[in-house]
């Protein structure tokens, strides 16, 4: 696929499992959107685990992450960082994964889903 000079529609609401999309985020080379039911999906490069499914896979569509990563709360806000990603729910929790530098935990490693910052 070509890479886009302009604004370019991803398609139908079907792109989002039939859901409005309320909010999205942008990285270098990823994206993350929220639909109206608080679904988190994602989709662009992978490599450093900053799409949030458990793995370095590309996904050249918008792909939801499993609810259970983020205690299937309700998701109201994303970004995106350079290798890393965040979603903060309705409670206010916030939730980071991706490339290790950034993510607020302790240990210092690489996350492949979201995980909470305590």
């Amino acid at each position: 696929r070509a890479n886009r000079l302009v604004p370019t529609p991803l398609g139908t609401e079907a792109a989002f499992g039939g859901l409005q999309v309320l909010t999205a985020g942008c990285g270098l080379n990823h994206t993350l959107a929220v639909t109206k039911d608080g679904a988190l999906w994602t989709f662009g490069w992978g490599t450093h685990g900053a799409l949030g499914h458990n793995d370095r896979n590309n996904r050249l569509v918008p792909t939801c992450i499993e609810a259970k990563h983020y205690g299937n709360a309700i998701i109201v806000s994303v970004a995106a960082g350079f290798m890393h990603s965040t979603a903060v729910t309705e409670k206010g929790a916030l939730y980071t994964w991706g490339h290790a530098s950034g993510l607020g935990h302790t240990d210092r490693q690489a996350k492949l889903v979201p995980t909470l910052v305590t």
